[in-house]
């Protein structure tokens, strides 16, 4: 099963959920949302494995969401149809995000009740060049034949809040099983959703990570911080939700890095910045960043904002250097979809200013660059520049980012295989037309997280494996040191994640 992992991490009197705008009832009363502070009412996580190959987008509307207590008590809402949220799963790729704060009361939970609407779904037609994103219709539920769907899940174990702890819920969706597909494997429009629903474990002082925080820096401040902290900035994260969270900067030795233009410290933020933060969430509900990647200001007036996608197609020189790329674009921030539309193939030039950012240093252990050579199909990346005129503007790149990102495929080959079972490398073939079928390299480490395999050697090629971290179309042959090689020109993955999917 491939399956999309909905975290909600509760703390005390709260709870953090996938898309929660609104306070969270207690005993049928509402509260109002909360800043993240040292005791937190609730804190969110979203995560998800890749859905079906070449499947870009699948949106939803998350129009109700309700906890039940034990013994069947009024539910305490944590999403109602008065605010209610809307998530592309497909963002969310083996990635983590928090999503919102909100309270509720402490006690036993038994059953999760949702209710979704309005699902949108975007397929990547690679038949044409270069490839264009296709809109899918109708969309319904299969147990409705409509665009409306309502699901009550045991959660087991159940999920118990304790006053002043922090805690979580594991919400699976399925996605493989829920995309409904005809006899080609072509999906069809038909949805049914497939959820488990779990109580999810703390590790020490850590109840979640959050792999895939963005948006724009709205203040900072060194002023009223907890203990052992140097700095703060309220991010305005831009998730379908519209929340606003404090993220706390760590200023020790092993503390917060700070990656982008200019930027190498807390001092150098400066607000109206897009920002991608990796944080975790502590037990008391304080939100952490680890790394801070700061890329540009932006300005919905002047019309400059972040465009984030993966390329699908690059123009190149005699001498291989890309000159310019389409990027098909997930999202854009400030919104500006009234100029260049979502899921739409934006043309990026590049020129010798154009600067190209690597960043996420700490997952790029071979020390990758971004480059008019290695950049290349298939690779996530935020572009930055100054947008053209008329009906399908291009953008004049001047910033390129390179975006951590996941790939799913068959595993081919066994390259090495440390001692602990997890440093080394092996090949796989991606499933994605866009790889044209070609194997790629992944390096794993020792803290690489495996999921679904113990390690290297028990990986097999008969199930699916879903690899994420940073992608590179590297143009130099080369071997690691712990044993992996690739021939270039090939795509080489320095995986933070191999997760191998049941059959």
């Amino acid at each position: 099963m491939i399956k999309r992992n909905l975290v909600f991490l509760a703390g005390g009197a709260a709870v953090l959920a996938a898309a929660l705008t609104v306070g969270c009832g207690s005993n049928g009363g509402t509260v109002s949302d909360s800043t993240v502070t040292a005791n937190p009412g609730s804190v969110v996580t979203f995560g998800s494995d890749a859905p079906i190959c070449d499947v870009e987008s699948f949106v939803v509307t998350i129009n109700s969401a309700s906890l039940v207590p034990q013994g069947n008590g009024t539910p305490v809402p944590l999403i109602t149809s008065t605010a209610p949220a809307t998530v592309d799963f497909v963002r969310l790729v083996d990635f983590t995000n928090i999503l919102n704060t909100a309270s509720i009361a402490p006690g036993t939970y038994t059953q999760l009740t949702m209710t979704l609407t309005n699902p949108q779904l975007i397929a990547l037609n690679t038949s044409v060049s270069p490839p264009a994103p296709e809109s899918i219709t109708p969309v319904t539920f299969t147990s409705t034949s409509s665009s409306t769907f309502t699901t009550t899940v045991t959660i087991s174990p159940a999920l118990v809040i304790t006053s002043g702890a922090t805690t979580g819920l594991t919400v699976d969706f399925d996605f493989r099983h829920s995309l409904q597909v005809n006899g080609s494997g072509q999906v069809t429009g038909a949805v049914d959703p497939q959820f488990t629903v779990s109580a999810a474990t703390t590790s020490g002082t850590t109840v979640g990570e959050a792999t895939s925080l963005y948006g724009i820096v709205q203040s900072t401040t060194t002023s009223n911080l907890p203990t052992g902290f140097t700095g703060s900035f309220a991010l305005a994260v831009h998730d379908g939700t519209g929340q606003t969270l404090t993220i706390l900067v760590d200023g020790g030795t092993s503390g917060t890095v700070f990656e982008g233009d200019g930027v190498t410290s807390f001092a150098n933020l400066t607000a109206g910045t897009f920002v991608e933060v990796d944080a975790i969430v502590s037990t008391s509900g304080q939100i952490i960043a680890q790394i801070v990647d700061s890329e540009e200001q932006t300005s919905t007036a002047s019309q400059k904002s972040a465009f984030l996608g993966h390329v699908i197609a690059v123009t190149r020189d005699g001498s291989s250097n890309a000159t310019s790329f389409t990027l098909l674009v997930d999202d854009e921030i400030p919104d500006i979809s009234g100029v260049v539309p979502l899921h739409s193939g934006l043309n990026v030039t590049l020129s010798s200013s154009t600067n190209y950012f690597t960043n996420w240093n700490t997952w790029n252990r071979q020390a990758f660059t971004l480059s008019p050579k290695t950049l290349g199909v298939g690779e996530k990346v935020a572009a930055h520049g100054v947008l053209g005129s008329g009906t399908s503007p291009a953008l004049a790149a001047h910033q390129v980012f390179l975006r951590p990102r996941n790939v799913l495929g068959n595993f081919k080959t066994l390259q090495a295989a440390g001692s602990d079972g997890k440093t080394g490398g092996f090949t796989m073939v991606p499933c994605g037309a866009i790889f044209g079928g070609q194997a790629i390299t992944v390096v794993s480490y020792s803290d690489t997280n495996f999921k679904g395999v113990s390690g290297l050697i028990t990986l097999t090629t008969a199930p699916t494996i879903n690899i994420y971290g940073p992608l590179f179309y590297e143009q130099t042959s080369g071997t690691t040191a712990s044993g992996a090689s690739w021939t270039a020109p090939t795509w080489v993955m320095q995986a933070r994640g191999v997760h191998q999917l049941p059959n």
